[in-house]
Formats: structure tokens, sequence, C-alpha cells
């Protein structure tokens, strides 16, 4: 499983919510492969989730083979959890 967390300059946002991100998947024993880039570089080919800011999200342009979670709040690790588990692949890949 891949996940791309993107963020405007792939550094302070994407950085924080793949930390929270590797914390939440190690819980729940989930391994995946997750990078933090930026935005202009951003290619969304070979991807399974992408993971930003709503505004970075809603900017994207859609890939029908990938999974997109556009986040409001960028802080509460409690939140980013919720927000995993409303999607069908994560569900998916956590009760493997």
């Amino acid at each position: 499983m891949k996940i791309s967390i993107v963020c405007s300059s792939g550094l302070g946002t994407s950085l924080l919510i793949k930390i929270q991100l590797e914390r939440i998947l190690k819980e729940w024993n989930v391994d995946a492969t997750i990078i933090n880039t930026d935005v202009s570089t951003f290619n969304s080919e070979h991807h399974d989730i992408v993971i930003g800011a709503k505004q970075i999200i809603d900017s994207l342009e859609i890939k029908h083979h990938t999974e997109y979670i556009a986040l409001e709040n960028l802080i509460d690790p409690d939140y980013l959890r919720q927000q995993l588990l409303s999607n069908e692949v994560v569900k998916i890949w956590v009760n493997q």
C-alpha cells in the first residue's frame, strides 16, 4: 500500500501528518509506504491513497484508481484517525 501526503511545500504540514499517520498505522498493524510531497511535483499515478488539506486535495486532478482524504483539521490525530476509518480502502487494510 502506498500513501502520499501532499501539501504546498512538501515539508511542514505533510511531515506532521506523516508522523501522525505512521503512529496510527503502527497501532493498527498496517504496513504502508508513506511519502510526503509538494503539490507542484505530485503525481497520483502510483498511490492507493492521497491525504492532504482540503484546499490542496480540491486542487488536484482526481484519478479514479486513487482514494483521496481531504482534511479540515491538520493537527488533531483523533480527527485523522476518524477520517481514515471512514475510508473504505483503509477499513479493508485495518481488517486484514
